[in-house]
């Protein structure tokens, strides 16, 4: 519900109280004056025509009385007035235009035997009349008696009927301008602005450049929210293109830091690759040097020839492996067979492995799916966790990779996820070093060369993958490596 609805509603809710609460006061007020009214114009014509009755029947004049009776029914229909004698006798005009309820009757008989004065409604809780009754002074007439009057209270009821309406057709008269007038008047002055305004905000969120700023009228509190909304939007628009240019720097200094941390591993691995290229190489030599002997026999000759061939694929072979881990200038998501991809990096490791007498397992699905991941990246992360883990074991022991399939809680959603596990049984890491592990530059190999990016480089790549990485150590008995990297089918 809008802003201009609720304050209607509101406006509308408070009027209906406030006038609710003074129409009733009014309406009981004006019920209250009328009834006093009637009681007075009542209790004085009562009084008049006490006295005239008392003479008239001092005088014996009864057929005076009577005519006196229907001269005030005549001119008062709503007022029939009789006079009751103690003696059981009453004097009537004969032109009542009221029926009296039999309980009336009966009240202003026992009243007239008493000689009481007597005024009441009738009924109590709804009247219809007035009745009052009146005593004879007993100085004035030798008839003692009462006299009655009786007033219908049906032409006090239409008036308070007409003011009723009247209240009630100004009170919503009154509540329906009002409200109206708020809501006119709120949708110019409130629902307008607002409106401009958040058209300006989506136009700011979906734009690129700084929108046209608000146009500024007035002094109220909306013109200066449009003050501050123009400045809020140049501010982050000078904000963002620091960001942007921020990021840059970033994504280039990781580049930078990645292919620093390539270059090192290969140049910590072309110890072991200048061996394994050197036996080859020992080997050409050698043939190629009988055969510079002039040998005439033409088997021995392609013997030597198919040796030649075989040890320059294996040069070349080698040389095709570190050249697969040279930097690359693209780290975008291609189809990719991440358990091939994943044997790559162990093969190429194999013989480093071998020489320090590390078994090399690795455990995975017979099969995947192809899958859109950055295959540079991922890589480059099981390259730095394996080096990391031949560095970290001891003479003898062993290093398991596991690959499979799993699943992360991303935004409180489950969804679909790689799981890769490198396991080894070496020194394990300290507990106080745990806090720093993936910190760049922080190394407890220093003089054994360690240089402290690989695993700041792993978790720089496993972070811009939209994954996780973990590590569990146990000092003294080995650590794993536990890396989730999020499940991205090929569209």
């Amino acid at each position: 519900m809008s802003v201009i609805y609720k304050l209607t509603f509101s406006l509308f809710a408070l009027t209906l109280v406030v006038f609710g609460i003074y129409g009733t006061y009014q309406l009981r007020t004006e019920s209250q004056d009328l009834r006093d009214d009637v009681e007075k114009e009542t209790r004085l014509l009562a009084h008049s025509l006490l006295v005239s009755v008392e003479n008239a029947l001092r005088d014996q004049q009864t057929e005076d009385v009577q005519e006196l009776l229907q001269q005030i029914e005549h001119f008062k229909p709503s007022i029939d007035v009789s006079v009751y004698i103690q003696n059981h006798s009453i004097i009537r005009s004969g032109a009542e235009s009221l029926v009296w309820p039999e309980e009336v009757k009966q009240t202003l008989s026992q009243t007239a035997l008493d000689g009481e004065m007597k005024q009441f409604y009738f009924p109590a809780d709804d009247p219809d009349f007035l009745v009052m009754s009146l005593p004879f002074n007993k100085a004035s007439t030798a008839m003692p008696g009462n006299l009655a009057v009786v007033r219908s209270l049906q032409k006090m009821k239409e008036d308070l009927s007409k003011t009723r309406t009247y209240i009630l057709w100004s009170f919503f008269s009154l509540i329906s301008f009002t409200s109206l007038l708020c809501f006119f008047l709120g949708q110019i002055y409130i629902s307008r602005p607002l409106q401009e305004l958040r058209q300006a905000m989506l136009a700011f969120r979906n734009s690129r450049e700084p929108p046209e700023p608000l146009p500024i009228s007035g002094n109220d509190e909306l013109s200066s929210v449009r003050q501050e909304f123009n400045r809020m939007t140049v501010q982050l628009f000078s904000a963002y293109r620091r960001l942007d240019a921020e990021t840059q720097q970033r994504r280039q200094l990781q580049r930078a830091l990645q292919n620093a941390d390539k270059m090192i591993t290969i140049g910590q691995l072309s110890a072991g690759l200048a061996h394994e290229i050197g036996s080859p190489l020992q080997i050409i030599n050698g043939r190629a040097r009988a055969l510079a002997d002039g040998s005439e026999d033409l088997q021995e000759v392609r013997r030597i020839a198919n040796i030649l061939v075989d040890q320059t694929d294996r040069i070349t072979r080698i040389v095709q492996r570190l050249l697969e881990f040279a930097p690359r200038p693209s780290s975008e998501p291609v189809l990719c067979d991440v358990i091939q991809a994943v044997a790559e990096v162990i093969d190429m490791l194999g013989f480093e492995a071998r020489r320090q007498g590390v078994v090399m397992t690795f455990t995975h699905p017979e099969r995947l799916p192809l899958l859109l991941i950055n295959k540079d990246g991922i890589q480059q992360i099981v390259l730095n966790l394996l080096s990391n883990a031949l560095a970290a074991v001891v003479d003898t022991g062993s290093i398991s990779v596991d690959l499979s399939q799993n699943s992360i809680v991303y935004a409180d959603n489950k969804i679909p996820a790689l799981r890769l596990t490198v396991s080894d049984t070496g020194t394990g890491i300290a507990p106080e070093h745990l806090p720093y592990l993936f910190e760049p530059y922080f190394t407890t190999r220093s003089k054994q060369g360690g240089t402290g990016l690989g695993l700041a480089v792993v978790k720089t790549l496993v972070t811009e993958m939209g994954g996780s990485v973990v590590a569990e150590t146990e000092f003294g008995k080995g650590s794993h490596f536990i890396v989730h990297l999020p499940w991205k089918n090929p569209s």
